[in-house]
């Protein structure tokens, strides 16, 4: 009959008779040490209970009795030598280990002085490099397959997915926690939210009306901006990620840099936009370039403040979820952005293997966006096409009603905005020979724009009156232009 020291050896011998430099990642002697203070103290078990699993382990053997002291524990009954042989019973395997001879082997060689966690974290640390391992060896061998060859980046995203499921796995070290931790968190918004005398106490919007109600982007939030064709959406958004990055410039409180993923413009078309915006020169007129005199001096003023920004943008087209996450990732780990735009979630794209349908592919997206935010613990806003349902109403302002085919949107936001342009619905209505008083009524509203905060999980909804510029597609604050 085999001892534990003999089937020790036949492991390492297995696992590193062919090449020792490229062996396969796992420490028996870690797992084993855990299994041994487990035997000596169950209690043990409660401080990872969560965090270790029984496939975590390389050794087979290792694993089911790491899993058959699992259910012993959690049933309130003693795992020892004893417990665990009339668990196993007369299995084969069992028997070929040892027996009870190797669990008492395992108990006698344990320490009584153990740091558990350690030993899981060392077990956990070499599962993850074997995944990576599997994950790295199946793109390979999906890059050599001739005959079912697939495009080198849909075989990139699908990794860069697997990755990230990989990595979230070991992203909770506890299912729960006290209340006193979560409590925390809370006393040191309510101390920030009283030292900005109850104003921003997260990223400045540059809008008083956002800026009031939800004290600014908040990190973490999920912040969709919804709205139809031609309200404006591309034009807010940038106007969002302007305001931020020159607060930044300007060293206010709150201010962070800005990563801008566009999926329907180009980043020279981004630019041209902000050009405008910065420098009050019509957008027409910079296509041309018909810029002169102090537009001229203007246009450079503008160009030398843009240039300086921290903001960053991937123009990558049909952009999947998960390489948007590695990129994001990036963002914040080269750049330390603090607050990600997308502009629009319609043009995103969900796992490569994904063959449900548009509207699973859509909750996938959102659900993929949310956890991109909370990751990074930044406010991630994205844009979102409203569908043609909106024009059938007699009143055209969009409802959350109006999201609720769109998957999972409304559910995973923290924070749904509406953009509205009555002057868009009312031209149409009114055709192309309007009469003086009605041109006169157009006039009135032709720079009005509503911005509808339907929901805000952290507090009140309400309707913010903007002052839309259409020659170089801005939207500022309404009070400035009373």
């Amino acid at each position: 009959m085999a001892t534990a020291s003999d089937t020790k050896l036949a492991l390492v011998d297995t696992a590193q008779a062919d090449d020792k430099s490229r062996s396969v990642p796992f420490s028996q002697d870690a797992e084993q040490a855990l299994l041994g203070a487990l035997l000596l103290n169950n209690t043990l078990y409660y401080e990872i209970e969560g965090f270790l699993r029984a496939d975590h382990f390389y050794v087979g053997v290792h694993g089911r009795i790491f899993e058959a002291m699992s259910k012993l524990v959690e049933r309130d009954q003693v795992a020892d030598p004893v417990s665990l042989t009339d668990f196993f019973g007369s299995s084969d395997w069992f028997k070929e280990v040892g027996g009870r001879t190797f669990l008492e082997q395992l108990n006698e060689n344990a320490s009584t002085i153990i740091n558990i966690k350690t030993y899981a974290g060392i077990i956990y640390n070499h599962f993850l490099s074997r995944q990576v391992i599997d994950i790295g060896s199946g793109m390979v061998n999906t890059a050599m397959d001739v005959e079912n060859r697939r495009p080198p980046a849909e075989v990139i995203e699908e990794a860069e997915s697997a990755l990230f499921k990989l990595a979230e796995q070991g992203s909770s070290k506890s299912a729960y926690q006290n209340l006193k931790n979560p409590l925390k968190g809370v006393i040191e918004r309510i101390e920030a939210a009283r030292a900005s005398g109850g104003q921003v106490t997260g990223v400045p919007t540059g809008f008083y009306g956002i800026d009031s109600t939800l004290g600014g982007w908040q990190n973490s939030d999920l912040v969709i901006l919804a709205a139809r064709p031609s309200m404006g959406k591309t034009a807010f958004a940038l106007n969002v990620a302007l305001n931020a990055a020159k607060s930044k410039m300007n060293g206010e409180k709150g201010a962070v840099g800005v990563g801008f993923f566009s999926l329907e413009m180009s980043a020279e078309q981004l630019a041209s936009r902000l050009l405008s915006s910065e420098s009050g020169i019509s957008s027409q007129d910079i296509s041309r370039g018909d810029i002169h005199g102090e537009n001229f001096q203007h246009l450079v003023m503008a160009t030398d403040t843009l240039s300086q920004l921290d903001l960053y943008i991937d123009d990558t087209p049909a952009l999947g979820i998960g390489a948007m996450r590695s990129r994001a990732r990036r963002m914040k780990r080269n750049h330390n952005v603090g607050l990600i735009i997308v502009d629009y979630l319609q043009l995103m794209k969900g796992s490569a293997k994904n063959d449900a349908n548009r509207v699973q592919e859509i909750s996938e997206i959102s659900q993929g966006l949310k956890s991109i935010a909370r990751e990074l613990n930044v406010p991630v806003i994205a844009l979102s096409q409203l569908s043609r349902a909106v024009e059938s109403r007699e009143n055209k302002r969009p409802m959350l009603s109006d999201l609720r085919e769109s998957g999972s949107i409304e559910q995973d936001a923290d924070v749904v905005m509406f953009l509205y342009r009555e002057i868009y619905y009312k031209e149409k209505a009114l055709g192309a020979a309007p009469t003086p008083e009605q041109t006169a009524e157009l006039d009135s509203i032709r720079n009005l724009a509503e911005l509808l905060i339907s929901k805000n999980r952290k507090g009140p909804t309400t309707a913010i009156q903007l002052v839309f510029d259409g020659p170089t597609t801005t939207f500022k604050n309404y009070l400035q232009t009373e």
